[in-house]
């Protein structure tokens, strides 16, 4: 019996990490199109955009990072809107909310949603990534769930805190969720062997610890330490204004104010 438990443990690890392989042969942009797909099924559309998540509002986590935030209405920005969760009770409260979404008909459902709970919203279809809006015209940037994560490499990550930057007002704020474990997947000779493999295959050559493949559809980089998470959030060009782990799971949050002048990549 300890034998065939010992067996089952075995190879239940090494069907992760094999399933773990397809973020090393996967370069960074191959990342964000694996996730779009995901997001991009009808039954996860479905799933985003239904009337009983819509309704759910904010979260408590959500709902103290914003009371973190002295302002209550104004321009606010609302990355990865999705079906509307954040969105409707954000522009109940008073706020103006554009919404970005890489996935049109998650966009086109937000605005729907929206509109039968009699709000209006806009919505612009984007990779946050590479997001294009006017300069110096948010009150309040916002980025929920985690999804501050779905982005690959350090590089995109900082690319992306800098057009967040430039599109908020001077002193707007960015309310960011982030996903944090001290818990290596892998051990250090697993890890080896997934960075060969990505030089093997000419994939994933930015590869850092904590990238993942969360349920085997979505790219996910956990950060080691809040340490790590507020260096990151400083090079992009923000002051940290309150960073915190919730009491138990893997979801942080961190208010954020821009900084004026060139931000210190480091």
């Amino acid at each position: 019996m300890r034998t065939r438990l010992a067996a089952g443990r075995f190879l239940s690890r090494v069907g992760r990490f094999v399933q773990s392989l397809t973020v090393m042969v996967l370069r960074p942009q191959d990342l964000l199109a694996f996730n779009r797909l995901a997001y991009s099924r009808p039954s996860s559309i479905d799933a985003w955009t239904g009337s009983s998540l819509v309704d759910s509002g904010l979260s408590e986590d959500e709902s103290k990072l914003l009371d973190r935030v002295p302002v209550r209405a104004g321009e606010l920005l609302l990355l990865g809107i999705g079906g509307g969760r954040e969105a409707v009770p954000l522009a109940t409260m008073g706020f103006r909310v554009t919404g970005i979404d890489f996935v049109p008909e998650l966009a086109a459902r937000a605005e729907e949603n929206a509109r039968r709970r009699g709000l209006s919203i806009r919505t612009l279809v984007q990779d946050m990534t590479r997001l294009d809006v006017p300069a110096s015209s948010y009150d309040v940037a916002w980025l929920a769930s985690g999804a501050y994560c779905s982005i690959p490499t350090r590089r995109l990550r900082l690319e992306m805190l800098g057009r967040v930057r430039r599109a908020l007002k001077p002193g707007g704020h960015f309310l960011c969720q982030f996903l944090i474990s001290d818990e290596p997947e892998f051990r250090a000779g697993w890890e080896s062997i997934r960075r060969v493999f990505a030089w093997l295959t000419l994939g994933n050559l930015a590869y850092e610890p904590g990238d993942r493949l969360v349920g085997g559809v979505e790219f996910a980089h956990y950060f080691a330490s809040l340490d790590k998470v507020r260096s990151e959030f400083e090079a992009g060009g923000f002051r940290v204004v309150d960073l915190s782990l919730p009491a138990s799971g893997p979801r942080g949050g961190a208010v954020l104010k821009k900084v004026e002048g060139p931000p210190a990549v480091r």
